[in-house]
């Protein structure tokens, strides 16, 4: 699985679909990313051609430390989507960084 960094991440930031994998309890109560598309991973894996219709589209998967988004990358990148990385210890860590 390929994964981008906290200071890669923050340079492809803006042009890139961060999609995150949480349940939709974990994003209202934990850490969140305002700009994130909420999709549950078991459902990106269920439906991930209608969410995901254009495989040449950057996609960057984040959950609280990188378990379950780098599920969901990695299924992604084993499925056509050679975009598709996980952030490096996830949003946890982007939190720890941005100061």
């Amino acid at each position: 699985m390929r994964s981008i960094s906290f200071d890669e991440y923050l340079k492809i930031q803006d042009t890139a679909r961060t999609i995150d994998v949480r349940t939709a309890s974990e994003v209202k109560t934990l850490l969140k990313f305002n700009w994130a598309e909420n999709i549950y991973v078991d459902d990106l894996i269920r439906n991930f051609k209608t969410y995901f219709p254009d495989k040449n589209q950057l996609i960057v998967t984040v959950c609280n430390a990188g378990n379950r988004s780098g599920q969901a990358a990695q299924f992604l990148q084993e499925n056509g989507y050679q975009n598709a990385y996980v952030l490096t210890g996830g949003i946890y860590n982007y939190f720890r960084n941005k100061k």
